[in-house]
């Protein structure tokens, strides 16, 4: 027992006692609730995941890599701005894009998006783009100098004088696929280019630096494989078969056009 100068007074133990009489009445009376808030959540996680598996054995994935091939017979000068390693071949800002008749994107109100592409050290950085109808392009000039961005597609044309540090968005609705890329340049500096690629579906990529692309969520079936490169007028096309739940491994070898 504790001595009597360390004891609580009377009033303070019956107050303790209340106390903890209400505390146990509270937790009586939220356990329920709490215990279905946990269930709710879990079974909310559990939901999300067991719907994103079921989706992926719904659909099929495409993945590879891009190779350049070089030919000393006929030699691309500007290779070396998009392959890193000459030993790999890997190649960077290649569009690779799924086509089959009639493919189209889900029909889902999706957010528009938007994708940057500046003027830097008199270039467009980057140089390709690939984006879906009804996306957007923020065009930028990051250089002291005066530049312009201008498009002469008759699908969508545009020729807009940029002043230092200007801004200019441009919104593509119409899709023209790997065929017909819009092409982008400037009249004060006719060396600069860049190409925006437009599709009707999701299932397209650019290639980084390691030359890689993934295709994700695609309808089972059969399609065209399209790979271009339009900095080097670079061509590749083949059959491939998306099969559900599954990954098609797809590698690209690009030469020299002939």
């Amino acid at each position: 027992m504790r001595p009597r100068h360390l004891q609580r007074p009377r009033h303070f133990q019956f107050s303790d006692r209340i106390s903890r009489q209400v505390q146990r009445c509270l937790l009586r009376s939220y356990l329920p609730w709490c215990t279905f808030l946990v269930v709710a959540c879990s079974g909310g996680s559990l939901g999300a995941q067991q719907t994103s598996k079921a989706e992926s054995t719904k659909t099929g994935t495409v993945r590879g890599t891009v190779v350049y091939v070089s030919d000393p017979s006929r030699p691309w000068r500007l290779g070396r701005y998009y392959i890193r390693n000459s030993r790999s071949g890997l190649i960077a800002e290649t569009v690779v894009a799924l086509q089959a008749r009639g493919l189209k994107g889900p029909a889902d109100d999706r957010p528009v998006k938007t994708v940057t592409v500046d003027q830097k050290n008199f270039q467009f950085v980057p140089e390709t783009s690939a984006i879906q109808s009804g996306d957007r392009v923020r065009f930028l000039n990051s250089d002291d100098h005066a530049h312009n961005v201008r498009s002469a597609n008759p699908k969508h044309s545009f020729n807009v004088t940029m002043p230092v540090a200007g801004t200019h968005i441009e919104t593509f609705k119409v899709a023209t696929g790997t065929r017909d890329p819009y092409l982008i340049d400037c009249i004060f500096h006719s060396a600069m280019k860049a190409w925006v690629f437009v599709f009707d579906h999701p299932w397209f990529a650019v290639t980084g630096e390691d030359g890689s692309f993934e295709l994700q969520s695609v309808p089972p079936g059969e399609y065209r494989l399209e790979v271009v490169h339009p900095a080097g007028d670079l061509r590749h096309s083949q059959s491939i078969r998306v099969v559900a739940g599954e990954v098609t491994e797809t590698p690209i070898r690009l030469q020299p056009s002939k």
